[in-house]
């Protein structure tokens, strides 16, 4: 990517708010001495998650496997066998999968594997929405089925048998419930994923089952049924995926040409632009993609349009090292990895337990995927050209992206995370959504947006955001 690395002396500027945002959720961890503590940021944590909304289930006990026989002898002497070959990398791989909640590793791996595989926006927002509902209702499930087996661990079941030191061991154990996130995780990431190694994603899960046994927190049974619950649920995520509209392929109607309208950019001048049918997706929360579409830009060359386009010039030749930097860390971090940074940090800041862990990961990660089914919608009525196009000139820090400018994907995707985080992290809104507008705001600083497509699809993410907290409100949790 060809934009400009900051100066040790743009690195020594003092932090925006956007890195407050951290320091905001640690504050709200601190905060009791002096005020009330919010439990859970809202979020309920004496209700039972076997009553909360799911996504793909339709109903929480669809998928509940038959009651576990009492463990065998041949189960007890598995894992005594595991006990005793305990070793530096079997701690190792107890603290992978374990040390936090179960669906953070397999969070972390989803963003990476876009990266990896070079996924567009829409393409990659579609599967951190998939793989995050998928995972939460796998805990759900489990939950429900552990609330109806009540099994003894095995701990209990045989004294002779140790939990790995650090390893919380308490409820049902039937079914793990880390097998049954790593089940789900792993089938809808081998859908998603065909090209990659065969097998790399059932791996992981193996590894990240197995790992309780080596923990001495299941039985193998506990595993067994969890990673088929799992497997059950990401099913239903893989056929929502390929029944969603992203395997449709566009046959080049409906472009609009002329002057005012969008053309290829440099540097690589693609031709047929990124995902022009993503607006057409099935959405998560939105009764369909153009139901926040907004009104038309300004008239191409009216005294409206010549003010944005005059905007960006201003911007773009009168950045400060300031704004450089600002740049810099967006383009690296991205919108997806920023505010599930934020999450995650709001996650351990107030100690949220699996369920709700993956419930604020679930509904942060609906709100930006049909955030960016909006924006798409909308950058395909309007085919807006670039700020590049009417001025070959202007000085850039990143490269146009090869699709329209109106609206900003980029600033909807955060400001409908900011939204929903800030529901949920209550504390941290202020800097959360200062965060989102600055987020917004770059696009402009670099070049590559008109001030007016970073305003409206911010303020379409916040719409996106603000009926994802609806369906939170109503979803049993708060």
């Amino acid at each position: 990517m060809n934009r400009i690395q900051p100066s040790s002396s743009v690195q020594s500027l003092p932090f925006s708010r956007r890195a407050l945002v951290g320091s905001s959720l640690a504050a709200a961890a601190l905060s009791q001495l002096s005020a009330p503590r919010i439990v859970a940021a809202r979020q309920d944590a004496a209700t039972d998650p076997v009553t909360w909304r799911t996504w793909l289930l339709d109903a929480v006990d669809e998928l509940r496997p038959g009651a576990p026989p009492d463990p065998t002898q041949t189960e007890i002497d598995e894992l005594l066998d595991y006990q005793s070959r305990r070793n530096d990398e079997t701690t190792a791989i107890v603290a992978r999968w374990g040390s936090g909640p179960a669906v953070i590793p397999w969070v972390e791996l989803g963003l990476d594997l876009g990266g990896e595989f070079g996924l567009s926006g829409p393409r990659d927002t579609r599967v951190q929405a998939l793989l995050r509902t998928a995972m939460y209702d796998a805990v759900l499930a489990t939950r429900d089925a552990q609330a109806a087996y009540p099994r003894d661990t095995p701990a209990a079941a045989d004294p002779s048998l140790t939990p790995m030191a650090g390893v919380v061991t308490e409820g049902s154990s039937f079914p793990s419930l880390h097998a049954a996130v790593a089940g789900a995780a792993s089938t809808v990431l081998t859908s998603l994923f065909p090209d990659a190694e065969p097998g790399r994603f059932e791996a992981l899960a193996t590894e990240a089952a197995e790992s309780r046994l080596w923990a001495g927190a299941s039985h193998p049974s506990d595993v067994e049924a969890g990673l088929a619950l799992g497997q059950a649920v990401g099913e239903l995520a893989v056929a929502r995926g390929k029944a969603d509209g992203s395997n449709a392929i566009w046959d080049g109607s409906g472009r609009l040409t002329g002057e005012g309208y969008w053309v290829p950019t440099p540097p690589r001048f693609v031709e047929n632009p990124v995902e022009p049918l993503a607006g057409t997706w099935q959405t998560w929360v939105l009764p369909s993609g153009d139901a926040v579409r907004p009104a038309p830009p300004p008239a191409y060359g009216s005294p409206l349009w010549q003010a944005e386009l005059e905007a960006v010039q201003d911007a773009t030749s009168n950045r400060t090292l300031e704004q450089v930097r600002i740049v810099d860390y967006w383009a690296g971090k991205g919108p997806f990895r920023s505010f599930t940074e934020y999450a995650l940090d709001g996650i351990a800041r107030d100690g949220l337990d699996d369920a709700h862990t993956a419930r604020v990961l679930a509904l942060m990660s609906v709100a930006q995927a049909d955030a960016v089914i909006a924006v798409w919608d909308a950058k395909y009525t309007w085919w807006t050209s670039r700020p590049i196009t009417e001025d070959p000139d202007l000085d850039m820090l990143l490269p146009t992206p090869p699709y329209p400018a109106y609206p900003s994907g980029f600033s909807a995707v955060c400001g409908a995370a900011a939204v929903v985080l800030g529901h949920l992290f209550p504390r941290a809104e202020v800097d959360l959504l200062a965060s989102a507008a600055e987020a917004a705001a770059q696009r402009c600083w670099s070049g590559i947006h008109y001030p007016i497509d970073d305003d409206i699809g911010l303020e379409m993410g916040y719409q996106v955001g603000r009926l994802v907290n609806s369906v939170a409100r109503a979803d049993g949790a708060e």
